[in-house]
């Protein structure tokens, strides 16, 4: 990969106007999912397609094969007995929700860049947006109308727009020598960013208003049902505990996510057991996305 560029000059507004303009246009190299994942979609998105049309697309790659029988049998649909086929784990994930399942185990190949001097900052975003994931999908188990499967992949895009930035910062010798700047950067413009990109990819309207509005804090749909976007409000705020991120130092009761998904800290008489449970839990869903 070629050094960042310093001869560019570099400025947020037309850096954000160029940005927007080059993922409208397809003119940015944006990650694309795996083949065999864009292919499984379209045999899903299918209304004709049968179990056997999928399984046989899914089995021509066998890495996704083997972690959507780990998916199956995953504490998101975890059966009396093990599955050990494509066909049982997507009878078991049932045909409607293979597409989030699909999408998911494929997320990871997105959180990628061949630019050494940022592969780091890439690889601290997959790891936030794993630990938001499984925490929004835990919070989904108390949720009757939220399914846990569309948690995960809600939380694993809620950060996505900052992919793109990245992509595009190793042109700015400013951007790419300085984590500070990088983040300043990041910070207020990579909502809107993800907006445009998961629109780009034609992302259920849900997962986009996600990436769009999981920074707003004061967002407040009065008594419309709990939706995606309160729980990856939750889980966002709850990965940044015990840390020195300005989302540390935040109040919940402040925050009407909270509340609307009557968020409470574990009371004393739980004691450690529950929360090595609830450990155990988050370790095994972000075991399925590694």
């Amino acid at each position: 990969m070629p050094a960042a560029q310093p001869s560019r000059k570099f400025t947020l507004k037309a850096f954000v106007e160029e940005l927007r303009a080059d993922i409208a246009h397809n003119r940015i190299k944006l990650p694309t999912l795996p083949n065999i994942s864009l292919e499984a979609l379209v045999v899903v998105n299918d209304d004709t397609s049968t179990v056997a049309e999928v399984a046989e697309v899914v089995e021509r790659d066998t890495a996704i094969a083997a972690r959507l029988v780990k998916y199956a049998n995953s504490p998101l649909y975890r059966g009396v007995k093990p599955v050990t086929t494509i066909k049982a784990a997507i009878t078991r994930i049932g045909f409607d929700k293979v597409r989030h399942a699909i999408l998911t185990l494929a997320m990871k190949e997105v959180f990628k860049t061949g630019f050494k001097p940022l592969q780091q900052r890439m690889e601290e975003l997959w790891e936030h947006s794993m630990d938001v994931a499984t925490r929004a999908a835990l919070l989904a188990r108390d949720i009757e109308h939220i399914d846990q499967e569309e948690a995960l992949l809600a939380g694993l895009v809620h950060d996505i727009g900052a992919i793109p930035i990245l992509l595009k910062a190793q042109d700015y010798e400013v951007l790419v020598n300085s984590r500070d700047n990088l983040n300043k950067l990041i910070a207020p413009i990579h909502a809107a960013i993800g907006r445009d990109m998961l629109k780009v990819w034609k992302f259920d309207p849900r997962m986009v208003a996600v990436a769009a509005e999981h920074e707003n804090l004061n967002r407040d749909p009065g008594n419309a049902p709990v939706d995606l976007v309160d729980l990856v409000i939750v889980a966002n705020v709850l990965s940044h505990a015990d840390t020195d991120h300005p989302l540390a130092r935040v109040n919940y009761r402040d925050i009407p996510a909270f509340r609307r998904v009557n968020w409470q800290p574990p009371p004393p008489e739980d004691g450690p057991e529950q929360e090595e449970e609830t450990m155990e839990d988050i370790e095994e869903l972000r075991d399925l996305l590694i």
